[in-house]
C-alpha cells in the first residue's frame, strides 16, 4: 500500500470510533450526521479490501489517472480561448465559468470535475461558431465529448463500492478512494462546528490527522493530495 494511502487507512481507523462515539452531538447538524454515518458504514467495506493485491490497485490507478490526464488536457485547452471570447462578448457568467484555474479544477473531486467539465464544453458548443476563430473545430469538440463520457464512465458509483453486499469486482483502491470522498464531504459539513462547538470540531480535527509515517515531508493535518 503506498505510504500516504497508509497513513489515509490508519486514520479512517481512528476517525470511525470517534465518529461513532460522537455522533449525537454531530447530529445537531442533520447534514453532518448524515455523513458522518456514511463514513461510519463505508469503513468495512475499506478494511475488506485491504489485502488486494498491488498489481490490482497499480492497473485501476494507471487507467484511471490516464482517463483523467486526457479530459484535463482537453478542458484546459479551453480555457483560454473561451475566457478571450466570454470577456469579448462582456458575458460575466461564461467568464466566471471559464475563469476556473487549473490547481483548483485538479483539486475537485473526480466525478465534480466531470460536472463542471461538462458544463464548460456544453457552453463550448454553444459558442462552437465562435471557437472556430481560435482553431476549436467540430472535431476537437467531438474528441472533448468522447474523453469527457470516458472519463465519466470510469468513475466508480460511491455508495456502491461502500456496500459490501455489491461491492466484490471492486478493488482497494476503489473503496479506499470512495471513503475519502466520505470524508472530504464530512470535513465541509463538519466546518460549522468550529464556531457552534468548538470542542467537537477539536476533538474531529485531531481524529482525522495524518500521520506522516512513511515521507520525509510532513504531511497537514487532514491533507487531501493532488489529483
Amino acid at each position: 500500500m503506498h505510504s500516504f494511502r497508509a497513513d489515509q487507512f490508519r486514520m479512517m481507523g481512528i476517525l470511525h470510533p470517534w465518529l461513532q462515539t460522537n455522533l449525537t452531538t454531530i447530529g445537531k447538524s442533520k447534514v453532518a450526521g448524515k455523513e458522518a454515518a456514511d463514513v461510519v458504514a463505508g469503513l468495512p467495506a475499506v478494511q475488506a479490501k485491504a489485502g488486494l493485491t498491488a498489481t490490482e490497485t497499480k492497473q485501476v490507478t494507471e487507467r484511471r489517472n490516464q482517463q483523467q490526464a486526457v479530459f484535463e488536457t482537453r478542458i484546459f485547452s479551453l480555457l483560454g480561448p473561451m475566457q478571450m471570447l466570454a470577456a469579448a462578448a462582456n458575458d460575466m457568467e461564461l467568464l466566471g465559468l471559464v475563469t476556473i484555474g487549473r490547481t483548483k479544477f485538479r483539486n475537485l473531486r473526480p466525478d465534480l470535475q466531470a460536472g463542471v467539465g461538462k458544463q464548460i464544453l456544453a457552453q463550448a458548443k454553444a459558442h462552437a461558431q465562435e471557437l472556430e476563430d481560435y482553431a476549436i473545430d467540430a472535431e476537437f469538440l467531438n474528441l472533448a465529448k468522447a474523453e469527457a463520457e470516458n472519463f465519466q464512465k470510469g468513475l466508480p458509483d460511491t455508495q456502491t463500492l461502500l456496500d459490501a453486499r455489491k461491492n466484490a469486482n471492486a478493488t482497494y483502491e476503489e473503496v479506499h478512494e470512495a471513503q475519502m470522498t466520505q470524508i472530504y464531504e464530512l470535513d465541509k459539513a463538519m466546518g460549522v462546528f468550529e464556531t457552534v462547538n468548538p470542542e467537537l470540531y477539536k476533538g474531529y480535527k485531531q481524529a482525522r490527522a495524518l500521520l506522516d509515517t512513511g515521507g520525509k515531508k510532513k504531511k497537514k493535518k487532514g491533507e487531501k493530495p493532488a489529483q
